[in-house]
């Protein structure tokens, strides 16, 4: 099995499970997770602190496999007062001409409430040449909603590859839009353990 790995700063992207062998392993996940985004910010946190991020952290995991059906995720954390964003990695084996599905992964043609999807050549040193695109839409509700995905061939693997995030707040995913960038340019794919 193929998973991505990332050489990115590891205080702001957690590598997440999909899913867990016991709520145990979930729990001492958490825990690593809280005390080491809070110990970035803070000289000496606090337990209740670290207990507090370390529940909500706990609770957020449970439901990512009920979100997408995603082999993979990143937490990304730069800020302990702020909801976290999974990065989901999707990976389908290789069809077709390149082009086309890299445009189907980034969902380059799918409709934007804003503006047109904006789709831009992103080239890493690892994967390759791909794409990124940025979405905007609305929900049913009302609320605008924002996307960054990612798209690869990786030939030597052969499969296509995504990365994306949702954002609730596209004012943020615009804050966090060079971090975003710098963690996609970190990642390759290797073997599981």
């Amino acid at each position: 099995m193929k998973l991505l790995n990332t050489d990115s700063e590891t205080l702001q992207w957690f590598p997440t499970p999909m899913h867990w062998n016991s709520d145990a392993e979930r729990e001492e996940w958490a825990e690593m997770c809280a005390l080491a985004v809070l110990s970035a910010h803070e000289e000496s946190p606090k337990r209740r602190r670290v207990k507090n991020l370390r529940k909500l952290l706990a609770a957020f995991v449970a439901d990512l496999p009920k979100l997408t059906p995603a082999q993979q995720a990143f937490l990304f954390m730069p800020d302990p007062e702020r909801t976290p964003v999974p990065a989901f990695v999707l990976m389908a084996p290789s069809e077709g001409e390149a082009g086309p599905a890299l445009r189907q992964i980034v969902q380059a043609d799918a409709e934007s409430a804003v503006r047109p999807v904006e789709v831009e050549t992103f080239t890493t040193e690892r994967l390759g040449q791909g794409l990124r695109s940025t979405r905007f839409w609305s929900t049913v509700n009302g609320q605008l909603m924002a996307s960054v995905r990612f798209g690869w061939r990786v030939a030597g693997a052969g499969v296509d590859l995504c990365l994306y995030m949702v954002w609730s707040d596209p004012g943020q995913m615009a804050v966090y839009s060079d971090t975003i960038d710098e963690f996609a340019g970190s990642l390759w794919m290797g073997d599981a353990d």
